[in-house]
């Protein structure tokens, strides 16, 4: 069960629960559209008739209690942040930083709703010195900057796939901008930043459907390689385990966009 607050909470930010199903949301002007749901609820459902289910709601983003109910404020302002409660910041004002992993562990576990993940390389997004005076805040800093985004960044692997042969991959594991921060050009930015850490050819990432569509990466270039099959998960000291069928899952996800960004020279 959600917690009341976080209900309370979608009713003052004017969110409206829809006839179609007691789970779906929606906000009243902006159209943003959710489904609340929870491993009790997908119970009910065989895997088949909850795909069917799902595909009544193409559009909604998908809100776990599990998930929810572990941190109900970086919730709350994940959700402002989709209906644009946010402050527009041009990366031309700020510097990408290697950042040690320690910080890049506090400010994921703080403002990403999945927190955490281990990575070779961690970039962070800072407001340098000289651009401090237009007053952009953040509760986290690095050598007296403060820190608005994190990229992390796995270990490069040399290609095996056919006419891509022994070209160097990297992949973007995760990238978290503060929730009430809008990063324009932040994305190119740190792959830039990131180009001249590591020689790669391309980036990979991948991007869960039951939450984005993908559009920011691919305005940005990103390019889509193909689509994975659902993914299935339980709950283990607070954080998503995958495992292998429906029937032992306790979380769902419709599947991964797997993207690819290819440097120009």
């Amino acid at each position: 069960m959600f917690h009341p607050d976080f209900i309370s909470f979608l009713e003052a930010n004017q969110f409206v629960q829809q006839a179609d199903s007691a789970q779906h949301w929606q906000h009243a002007s902006s159209g943003l559209s959710i489904l609340l749901l929870s491993s009790k609820g997908m119970k009910q459902f065989d895997s088949d008739a909850w795909e069917i289910w799902l595909r009544e709601f193409p559009k909604a983003w998908q809100i776990w209690v599990e998930d929810v109910n572990q941190n109900l404020d970086l919730w709350k302002s994940q959700i402002l942040a989709r209906l644009h409660r946010t402050k527009s910041v041009f990366a031309r004002d700020t510097r990408i930083v290697s950042i040690p992993a320690e910080l890049a562990c506090h400010f994921l576990d703080k403002n990403h709703v999945l927190g955490f993940s281990k990575g070779q390389t961690y970039l962070g997004c800072v407001v340098p010195v000289h651009r401090q005076f237009r007053g952009i805040k953040s509760e986290f800093e690095w050598e007296g900057c403060p820190l608005l985004a994190v990229a992390v960044f796995g270990k490069p692997m040399v290609m095996k796939e056919e006419g891509m042969q022994g070209l160097l991959s990297g992949e973007l594991i995760k990238l978290v901008t503060l929730p009430n921060i809008r990063l324009v050009g932040g994305l190119t930015k740190f792959l830039q930043a990131y180009r001249e850490i590591e020689p790669v050819h391309h980036v990979m990432t991948y991007i869960d459907l039951g939450s984005s569509s993908g559009k920011g990466f691919l305005s940005a270039g990103f390019q889509v390689i193909h689509q994975t099959p659902p993914m299935f998960f339980k709950m283990k000291a607070g954080k998503r385990m995958l495992v292998q069928s429906f029937e032992e899952a306790e979380l769902y996800s419709p599947g991964n966009l797997k993207l690819r960004y290819v440097y120009e020279n």
